[in-house]
C-alpha cells in the first residue's frame, strides 16, 4: 500500500460520523472492502493518544506489518499493535532482528534498520524486575517457532527479564561474535488496562473473545472494524451482526468503495453467493473507474503451475509494474511461488513457515514501505492489505480454501487483477458476467526471459528493461486505444505496453523477430 494511501482527506459522511465521535465512546464499524477501515483504525487511534494509552489489535502477523507502517507514518508508535496471539501470550512486539553475543545471555541486541538498542538481563522475574527497575522499560524474548536447544536453553521463553540500558557496546552485525537468534522476538507487556483498545478485522474474532479477553481490559471504551463478508474462519469469528446484538454498542457504516475500480467491483460482487452490492456506492477516482479508465480483470489457463508463474513475471516485468501482490491458497504455494522467482533473480516480500516439523523456521521479509518488490501471501495472511497490482495464481477447482478467503483475494487490487489456473477453473467464478472480464487460454510456454514458444514456433518478445525509459507511476494503466485487438483483449497488454513494444502496432504481437 503506497505510503499517500495512509493520510484520509475529502472525507465522506460516513467516514466523517467515526472520526468525530467522542474516543470514549464504544463504536462498532462496518463497511465493505476498500471503504476506508484501517485507515479509520489508525485515525482513531490517533484521536485516542491525546487523551491516554491504546492498543491496535489484529488477526494476523501480515496486517500487523502493515498497520504498522501506517502507523509509523502517521506519527503513532508503531510497536502499540498486536496481533492475536500476541497479544494473549506476550503483550507488544518489538520490530527488528534480536542478536547476542555467542555464550553471553546477559545481554540482547535489537537491530531496527540503523537504530541499535541494548538490553541487560534482571535476573529477576517480572514482578520483582518492574519494583526494582520501575522506570526501565522492560522487554522479555520468545520465539516464533522452533529454535536450536541453545538459544532456548540459554533465554527459554518469556521466562528471563531484561531492561533497556543506554547503547556503550561496539557493535556490528558482521562482526563474528555477535550473532543473530533466528526467529527472536522482543516484547513488553501490555498494560493490564489500556485507555482504548481498537480491533481491525473485528468479523475475526469470537464474541466470547470480546467479552473475556479484549473487554476486560478496556478502562475508557473499545472501537471494532469490521466486514462480515470478509470473515473467512469456517472454526472462529462471528459475523457483525451477531457481534452487534451481543454487544449492544452503536453500529455505524461506512457507504462508499474507495480501493476497488469498478471494473474489479463488478467480478468481485459475484464471487459470493448471494452477491454484494459493490458497485452502487463506488466512488474510486470519484466513480470513473470502469473499463476502459482501468482494465478489465483477466483469468488465463495455462498448462502447468509453473507457465502460470511465468506469464505473472513476464506481465511484471513487461509493463514494469511495481506495488504487485501474488495471493496464493496454502503457505505450500507462497514457498513455491518465492523459490520460483528467486531463481528468476527477483527479490521478495513474503511470510512464511519452511515447514510443518522441527527443524523448521518461519521467513519473514515483509517491508510493506518497498512497493518494488512483490509481496507473495497466503489470501488469510493478505487481509486488509492493498496493491496496485494483484496475481492470483492457483485458482483451480480443488486447490482453494473457502470462497471469502478467494473473494479477500481477488478485492485486495485497487488498479488490476489478473487470476490464473492450469486444471479446471474453481467454480467461485462461475458466477461472474462474462462481459465484465478477458478470458483466454494460453499456448504458450515462457522458456527464458523474452522467448515463448507458440504453435511450436519460437517468437521473441522484447522485455523492455526497467531504466530505459522514465514512464512515471502511471504507465501501464491506460487502456482503450487498442480495443478490439488480441493484443489488448486477449493478452491484456496496455496502450503503454503495445505503444512502446509494438511501436503502436498491436498486431505485431505475432510477428516480432
Amino acid at each position: 500500500m503506497r505510503l499517500e494511501k495512509w493520510f484520509i482527506s475529502n472525507l465522506d459522511d460516513s467516514q466523517r460520523q467515526i472520526i468525530v465521535r467522542d474516543p470514549n465512546e464504544n463504536l462498532i464499524v462496518q463497511g465493505s472492502a476498500g471503504s476506508g477501515k484501517t485507515n479509520l483504525a489508525i485515525h482513531r487511534a490517533m484521536q485516542a493518544s491525546a487523551f491516554g494509552s491504546y492498543a491496535i489489535i489484529i488477526y494476523t502477523i501480515a496486517l500487523k506489518r502493515m498497520v504498522a507502517y501506517g502507523m509509523d507514518a502517521l506519527g503513532l508508535d508503531k510497536e502499540r499493535i498486536a496481533y492475536d496471539w500476541a497479544w494473549s501470550n506476550r503483550g507488544f512486539d518489538f520490530d527488528g532482528f534480536v542478536y547476542w553475543k555467542r555464550g553471553d545471555a546477559s545481554n540482547l541486541y535489537l537491530v531496527q534498520d540503523t537504530n541499535i538498542r541494548k538490553f541487560e538481563a534482571t535476573n529477576q522475574p517480572y514482578i520483582q524486575s518492574k519494583e526494582q527497575y520501575p522506570h526501565s522499560l522492560l522487554t522479555s524474548i520468545d520465539f516464533a517457532d522452533w529454535v536450536d536447544y541453545r538459544f532456548y536453553s540459554a533465554f527459554r521463553r518469556r521466562v528471563r527479564w531484561f531492561r533497556e540500558v543506554p547503547m556503550n557496546d561496539a557493535f556490528d552485525v558482521n562482526d563474528e561474535q555477535f550473532e543473530l537468534i533466528p526467529s527472536g522476538t522482543l516484547f513488553k507487556k501490555a498494560e493490564d488496562k489500556i485507555d482504548y483498545i481498537i480491533i481491525d478485522e473485528a468479523q475475526d474474532f469470537d464474541v466470547n473473545d470480546y467479552k473475556n479477553r479484549f473487554i476486560p481490559n478496556v478502562n475508557k471504551s473499545i472501537t471494532l472494524f469490521g466486514d462480515s463478508a470478509q470473515k473467512i474462519y469456517s472454526n472462529r469469528g462471528a459475523t457483525m451482526d451477531v457481534i452487534t446484538e451481543a454487544l449492544r454498542y452503536k453500529r455505524f457504516f461506512l457507504r462508499y468503495n474507495y480501493r476497488l475500480p469498478k471494473s474489479i467491483a463488478k467480478v468481485a460482487q459475484d464471487i459470493l453467493s448471494p452477491s454484494v452490492d459493490l458497485l452502487t456506492d463506488n466512488m474510486k477516482d470519484g466513480g470513473n473507474s470502469d473499463y476502459p479508465n482501468y482494465p478489465k480483470p483477466i483469468i488465463s489457463k495455462y498448462s502447468s503451475r509453473e507457465d502460470e508463474l511465468k506469464g505473472v513475471l513476464n506481465r511484471i516485468q513487461m509493463e514494469d509494474l511495481d506495488d504487485v501482490a501474488i495471493l496464493v491458497p496454502r503457505e505450500e504455494d507462497v514457498r513455491e511461488v518465492n523459490d520460483f522467482l528467486a531463481k528468476a533473480g527477483i527479490q521478495t516480500q513474503v511470510h512464511y513457515r519452511t515447514g510443518k516439523v522441527v527443524p523448521y523456521r518461519t521467513i519473514n521479509t515483509l517491508d510493506f514501505s518497498n512497493n518494488d518488490l512483490p509481496c507473495v501471501l497466503t489470501y488469510h495472511a493478505a487481509k486488509g492489505t492493498e496493491f496496485d497490482n494483484v496475481f492470483v495464481p492457483f485458482a483451480n477447482n480443488t486447490e482453494l480454501p473457502d470462497i471469502n478467503a478467494f473473494y479477500v483475494a481477488c478485492t485486495r487490487s485497487s488498479r488490476a487483477l489478473y487470476i490464473s489456473y492450469s486444471k479446471r477453473k474453481t467454480p467461485y467464478l462461475d458466477r461472474i458476467n462474462s462481459d465484465f472480464i478477458i478470458e483466454q487460454e494460453i499456448p504458450l510456454i515462457i522458456k527464458q526471459e523474452g522467448d515463448v514458444i507458440e504453435n511450436n514456433h519460437k517468437v521473441s518478445i522484447p522485455l523492455i528493461a526497467n531504466d530505459s525509459y522514465d514512464w512515471g507511476d502511471d504507465y501501464g494503466t491506460h487502456y482503450g486505444k487498442y480495443t478490439g485487438t488480441y493484443a489488448q483483449d486477449v493478452a491484456g497488454l496496455s496502450d503503454d505496453v503495445i505503444d512502446d513494444a509494438f511501436e503502436g502496432d498491436p498486431d505485431a504481437y505475432w510477428n516480432i523477430d
